[in-house]
């Protein structure tokens, strides 16, 4: 993954209602819409924008089912995310505290 396509999908993570959806989509393997918007404090249109941002950044994908919507997390986004960030933090040096800071 390009730093380009994470700093996306991290901008899209970068709202508390977001990071909300993700965890009530995880939970199962598909989410009817009005689910979500039973499972929200939100507004439906709120969701909804919402969700068009994690849309947008690839991490949700969804199809229509009579009326309504069914959401999904994009697992091979997700993992290939998940693994950058692994990277990233399996490379943070461990570092001492400046003594000249704790004064």
């Amino acid at each position: 993954m390009d730093d380009m396509r994470a700093a996306a999908i991290a901008k899209a993570l970068a709202h508390p209602a977001r990071i909300h959806i993700l965890r009530l989509l995880a939970r199962q393997k598909e989410c009817m819409g009005g689910e979500l918007f039973s499972d929200l404090p939100l507004a439906q249109s709120t969701i909804s924008q919402h969700l068009a941002v994690l849309k947008d950044a690839g991490i949700v994908v969804s199809h229509s089912v009579g009326q309504g919507s069914v959401y999904c997390l994009d697992p091979h986004v997700v993992s290939a995310f998940s693994g950058e960030l692994a990277t990233i933090v399996a490379r943070v040096p461990t570092c001492s505290p400046d003594p000249e800071e704790s004064r």
